[in-house]
């Protein structure tokens, strides 16, 4: 029984292969697990709380994560050896603050030993450059305690072969020690695609002996990683003392895919190939499912060196998303209709509506009756002039789909008054670029005008009518989503900034223009990203059209000195 209870008191260490202190490294969740813990630079939802608190600042809607783990099934001993995790992360002012994160850890070796950790985790946006990159920093605030469980033996202490020497003076006496613990990350965020991360853990180097001095080392982990939509590569090196006192790298190389549809789900999977000294040597798969706002994942991973005798561990994990939809689901969820609907319908009724299916043009001289009746807003009087017309043209498809534009109109509205308010001129301006064959733009006016009036059920079935010819989706926002119709908007153009993908940025920009044309931050930002590309002229344009607006000194001051800068390199006087 002694012999177990001191491999009780050393678990962290068989745990890990060499003899070092307690809480040693064993993960978090079991997606990162999966890929073999190379998630510093990932760290992109609420397990970051373990491996970067810095990751915490991707995550911009609240989350809830519960883990379980068996470790190193299949000792000799029988020992079982478990984890247990729960970990929150809760975004501030949505996330523009920061984001906060509660973790609670726990592993332990049957009633032997047990370890507990409780974390308090912050990560914020630091910086944030024109150019798409970012910097995130995050700090973690630790409470750490371990205890053994007592026993008989205890009291009954052995020298040689010989027992019964009284009681054991390490294990008779204070059975639990705790320590209080921090941990630092960073992660910078390229202009494309790529980020690297970097975490310094046990930063105070925390004592946790019972007696004497057993002190938690400090570790440094450093990884790179590629993220598209769909797939993740990451490589990762972690810096920690050995058994010898010598400092020993370990190796990780991991990637992860996710293969989304759109009525069943997300299915993923990930795998890596760790390698290091003291013949480290580790194998890792898992997979994920991921339905709604609930995902499950497992993770497998089997030591090739190190602990012997033994089958591997397994590692299971449930996460709740709470909230809306990220950036990240709703351009996958755009991606897979588009492909749906190409399928479908075929290559002419797509999101870009085909120039065979458009209707016969407003513009054209002979329609100039019917066009001033659609501008007047008179859509019956509109009807029956296109019929007058009609009657004396061959009918032509561009002329019946151009009459079917138009009933569908005057089945919802015969006319409609002098807009006054905002919504009624959305609303016109929506049912014009419709009847002019503008139809993506359309659909984008007619969305708005519905988020600026929900309850209103003709226009809701109007909407429904357009998805329904055109092949375009609504921008219906949930009632719950936490960002207005213009929020979501300029969410979309920070989102496709961070990706570094500038067509998507400005086209997302002059949609909020044709929405408002005097939205200031959309003129801003319009002529920041002209002024990046080089296009000077119109980078001043624009600013020019927003200092108009804008009513913040420092940001008129700004947009001053970058106009003088646009000027000079444009060959022009500075202002």
């Amino acid at each position: 029984m002694i012999s177990r209870l001191l491999a009780a008191a050393l678990a962290p260490a068989l745990l890990c292969g060499p003899a070092r202190a307690a809480f040693e490294e064993t993960g978090s969740g079991a997606r990162a697990p999966g890929m073999g813990d190379a998630f510093t630079a990932l760290a992109d939802d609420v397990y970051s709380i373990h491996y970067n608190p810095a990751g915490l600042a991707q995550i911009d809607r609240p989350q809830f994560g519960a883990a379980y783990s068996r470790l190193y099934v299949g000792l000799s001993d029988g020992s079982d050896v478990g984890t247990s995790q729960l970990v929150y992360a809760q975004p501030l002012s949505r996330g523009k603050r920061g984001t906060l994160g509660i973790g609670w850890d726990r592993l332990s070796l049957g009633g032997l030993y047990t370890e507990q950790t409780l974390t308090l985790s912050y990560g914020r946006r630091v910086l944030e450059r024109e150019s798409g990159s970012q910097l995130l920093t995050g700090i973690n605030i630790k409470q750490l305690s371990h205890s053994f469980g007592r026993t008989a033996e205890a009291s009954a202490a052995c020298l040689d072969l010989n027992c019964n020497q009284g009681a054991d003076p390490l294990l008779s006496g204070s059975n639990s020690k705790g320590a209080f613990d921090a941990d630092l990350g960073l992660i910078y965020r390229f202009p494309r695609r790529f980020q690297g991360g970097l975490a310094v853990k046990h930063l105070t180097s925390p004592n946790v002996a019972f007696s004497g001095s057993d002190k938690v080392e400090r570790e440094i982990d450093a990884g790179l990683a590629y993220k598209s939509l769909w797939l993740s590569l990451a490589g990762e090196m972690k810096l920690h003392k050995s058994a010898s006192g010598a400092m020993q790298r370990d190796m990780i190389f991991a990637a992860e895919r996710f293969f989304p549809t759109l009525d069943y789900g997300q299915f993923g999977l990930r795998g890596a190939l760790g390698i290091g000294g003291d013949d480290w040597r580790q194998i890792t798969v898992g997979s994920s499912y991921r339905i709604n706002k609930i995902q499950f994942d497992y993770a497998f991973l089997l030591p090739v060196g190190g602990v012997k005798g033994q089958s591997g561990s397994h590692r299971m994990a449930l996460t709740f998303h709470f909230g809306a939809p990220t950036g990240d689901e709703e351009m996958s969820r755009d991606i897979l209709e588009q492909a749906q609907k190409l399928r479908q319908r075929g290559p002419d009724y797509g999101y870009e509506y085909s120039e065979e299916l458009k209707p016969l043009s407003l513009d054209d001289p002979r329609l100039a009756d019917v066009r001033g009746l659609i501008l007047q807003r008179r859509y019956r009087m509109a009807q029956k002039a296109l019929a007058d017309f009609a009657e004396h043209q061959p009918l032509s498809p561009a002329l019946i789909r151009l009459s079917n534009r138009l009933g569908m109109i005057l089945y919802h509205y015969a006319d409609l008054p002098e807009p006054k308010s905002k919504f009624d001129q959305t609303l016109v301006a929506g049912i014009s670029r419709f009847l002019f064959g503008e139809d993506r733009l359309a659909m984008l006016q007619t969305s708005y005008a519905y988020s600026l009036k929900t309850e209103d059920v003709r226009l809701g079935k109007l909407l429904d009518d357009m998805e329904k010819g055109l092949g375009l989706k609504a921008e219906r926002l949930p009632a719950d989503h936490p960002r207005q119709f213009m929020e979501e908007l300029l969410y979309r153009v920070e989102f496709a900034n961070t990706r570094g993908d500038m067509g998507k940025v400005e086209s997302q920009l002059s949609d909020i223009l044709v929405l408002e044309p005097e939205h200031v931050t959309a003129l801003e930002r319009l002529g920041s990203l002209r002024y990046m590309t080089g296009r000077y002229p119109e980078a001043v344009k624009a600013w020019e059209a927003a200092m108009k607006l804008e009513t913040r000194d420092n940001e008129l001051e700004s947009m001053r000195e970058y106009m003088r800068l646009a000027l000079e390199r444009a060959g022009g006087k500075a202002l």
